[in-house]
């Protein structure tokens, strides 16, 4: 079972492969590494996550519920701040990275404002990608030993009803 410890060794290896250019590997892809974890204090943050990764537009992270070191495996919930909502898109690290192993995890925000759009994207595999998009995802495939898996509304559906339940959001006090 994937761990937050290793994301952070592919995070390592990135880093020695590409160094600084990293950057264009990993951000198109939406996974950019939030080292050491923490919880990112948005109001609508559950404050019982350690947001692990975020995807580098408004804000979205993504965080594992009740984790406490980076042996955690999930449940992981994807924070988007703008409207203030929290998706759970997995139930493990193995099945997250399995979502985004083709297409990436940028577009998960879409999620919120037009979830069949979103799953029909993730339904298909993309013909639009970058060469730093597909070598970033092809590593992740190979280091993490990840395979393909399906984001359908049923699945959603039955994480949301057997987690959403456990995420604790601060009373929203009108600060930001």
């Amino acid at each position: 079972m994937l761990t937050i410890k290793d994301f952070f060794a592919l995070d390592d290896l990135i880093m020695a492969r590409w160094g600084r250019n990293a950057f264009r590997y990993v951000d198109y892809c939406g996974l950019i590494p939030i080292r050491p974890l923490e919880n990112w204090a948005y109001a609508c943050t559950p404050v019982n996550s350690l947001s692990f990764a975020r995807t580098g537009g408004n804000g979205v992270h993504f965080g594992i519920l009740e984790a406490r070191d980076v042996t955690a495996t999930g449940p992981v919930v994807m924070t988007v701040p703008m409207p203030g909502v929290n998706i759970v898109v997995a139930e493990t690290l193995d099945e997250f990275f399995g979502i985004g192993c083709w297409a990436g995890w940028f577009g998960l925000e879409q999620l919120v404002y037009d979830t069949p759009e979103t799953l029909a994207y993730y339904a298909a595999e993309p013909t639009d990608l970058l060469p730093e998009e597909l070598n970033f995802l092809d590593m992740v495939r190979a280091e993490l030993r990840t395979q393909p898996v399906a984001l359908t509304a049923e699945r959603l559906a039955a994480l949301e009803q057997r987690f959403q339940p456990q995420l604790q959001i601060k009373p929203h006090d009108g600060k930001y």
